[in-house]
């Protein structure tokens, strides 16, 4: 996507269309009016991006929830039209990122959406090289405190709460395979993602030297407080 940037057309794609070319090349195109509403076609295209995501991923996937997809989808649409579309307002903004996510949090409803939100950083990346004043930042950075798994590479979020996937296997060594190749040490601290990541880097602390200063240097820290005295 950060290759091929966004295009505004005159005729909106469905859904589906917009989730198989983001999928297929990575090219984003929306129009300014609404997109239709969800259909066959579009959880069709969700169920194939999820096989194709499941095939990639390390350990097994927890299940679809197509309603966390769909909504996801729309709301990612959105924030693309907002990016393209400068004249529309702050409200409407604000109305849409406004819209929460149906369903419980966990492993299966946080895979869900990182299907298509696994573009955030890439959108907040383009969006932020615009203008860093643009009421849209405040709001992606809101989004990707809300969703960590799929915001890895955006620094100076709040305190972030990974309870609703860090319990799963394959999730949990997803988000630390993410947070090496994007080098984010923001997301270094909790013990039980410091453990992949030394997993991770193992001895070769030149892959990701910044992230294994933190975990290391901590973990070593660690260790020499509980060595007990010896009196000699």
């Amino acid at each position: 996507m950060e290759n091929t940037g966004l295009t505004l057309s005159e005729a909106g794609p469905s859904l589906a269309a917009f989730v198989k070319s983001l999928a297929n090349d990575g090219r984003i195109i929306v129009c300014a009016e609404p997109i239709a509403a969800p259909d066959e076609a579009a959880l069709a295209a969700l169920h194939e991006l999820n096989q194709r995501a499941e095939g990639e991923l390390a350990g097994e996937a927890p299940g679809l929830s197509p309603e966390a997809a769909l909504w996801a989808t729309g709301l990612l649409y959105q924030i693309c039209q907002f990016i393209v579309c400068r004249e529309i307002g702050e409200a409407q903004i604000a109305a849409a990122f406004a819209q929460e996510c149906p369903g419980a949090r966990g492993p299966e409803t946080d895979w869900s959406v990182d299907l298509l939100f696994r573009h955030l950083p890439s959108l907040f990346r383009f969006v932020r090289q615009i203008s860093n004043g643009d009421p849209l930042v405040q709001e992606l950075k809101k989004l990707a405190e809300a969703w960590p798994l799929s915001s890895v590479g955006i620094a100076d979020l709040a305190e972030l709460n990974l309870e609703s996937f860090v319990s799963h296997p394959a999730l949990a060594r997803l988000y630390a395979d993410r947070i090496v190749a994007a080098a984010d040490t923001s997301r270094s601290g909790d013990p039980r993602v410091d453990e992949l990541l030394r997993t991770d880097i193992g001895m070769h602390h030149e892959l990701a030297p910044e992230i294994a200063k933190r975990i290391f240097v901590k973990k070593n820290a660690m260790i020499q407080t509980t060595v007990p005295l010896q009196l000699i």
